[in-house]
C-alpha cells in the first residue's frame, strides 16, 4: 500500500494554555507539511469531543491533502466525516469495522510483531508501533531493532511512535521506517513550524 504522508500528528490541546493556541498550532503543523492528524482528547466527553472536532475541521479544509483520523471512536469518526479511525486492543475490533464501513481507513496501535501481523490480517491500513523509545509516561522501550523486525513482518505502512524526535530519527530511518507518529516532539516545541520542517528534512519526504 502506498502511503502519501510521513508524519502523523497526534493532537492534544492540553499542551497549550487555551484552545485557540492549540488550533493555531495545528494550522502551523499542516501548513509546514504534517500529512495526517489524529484528534485525540481523552479527558472530555463525546459531545465536547465532537465540538472540538468541528473546530478543527475548518482548518483541515484549508489543507485538503491532510488525512483526518479520530482516536478510538468510530461513531465520532463518522459524525466528523473523518478519513479514518485509530483503534487499539481495547477498541471495537478492526475486522468488525472493515466489514461494516469499508471506506473508513484504520490505524491500529501495535506493541508486538504478533499484534502488527494480526492487525494487517484483520484489515488495518496503517499501524503504529510503540514505544520505540522511552517517553515521559513510558519507561519501557522497544528499540529500533524491534521496530525493524515489525516492518519486515507486514506489508502495510508502519509508523514509529514513542519518543521520536530529530535526534533519533536517523536511527529510525536505518530501521527501514519512513513514517513517524509524533505528539510532544512537535507540539511542545517553541517553534512548531520549524520542528515540522526539521523532521521532514531528515525523513526526506512529506
Amino acid at each position: 500500500m502506498i502511503c502519501r504522508f510521513s508524519i502523523y500528528l497526534i493532537g492534544d490541546k492540553n499542551f497549550f494554555k487555551d484552545e485557540n493556541r492549540y488550533l493555531e498550532a495545528l494550522d502551523a503543523c499542516f501548513y509546514n507539511g504534517v500529512g495526517a492528524f489524529q484528534l485525540r482528547q481523552k479527558d472530555i466527553g463525546i459531545n465536547e469531543f465532537i465540538k472540538l472536532g468541528e473546530k478543527v475541521k475548518p482548518i483541515l479544509k484549508k489543507y485538503p491533502d491532510v488525512k483526518f483520523f479520530v482516536n478510538d471512536r468510530v461513531d465520532a469518526a463518522l459524525a466528523l466525516e473523518a478519513y479514518g479511525v485509530h483503534l487499539n486492543i481495547n477498541s471495537i475490533p478492526v475486522k468488525a469495522v472493515k466489514e461494516k464501513i469499508k471506506n473508513l481507513k484504520i490505524f491500529y496501535s501495535s506493541h508486538s510483531i504478533e499484534e502488527a501481523v494480526k492487525a494487517e490480517k484483520d484489515g488495518a491500513d496503517f499501524i503504529t508501533f510503540s514505544p520505540v523509545y522511552k517517553t515521559k509516561n513510558q519507561e519501557f522501550q522497544q528499540g529500533a531493532n524491534m521496530l525493524e523486525r515489525v516492518v519486515r513482518s507486514v506489508k502495510i505502512p508502519v509508523f514509529a511512535l514513542g519518543g521520536i524526535n530529530e535526534n533519533n530519527l536517523s536511527e529510525i530511518k536505518k530501521a527501514g521506517v519512513g513514517h513517524i507518529a509524533v505528539q510532544s516532539g512537535i507540539l511542545k516545541k517553541e517553534d512548531i513550524g520549524k520542528a515540522v520542517r526539521t523532521l521532514i528534512d531528515i525523513l526526506g519526504a512529506k
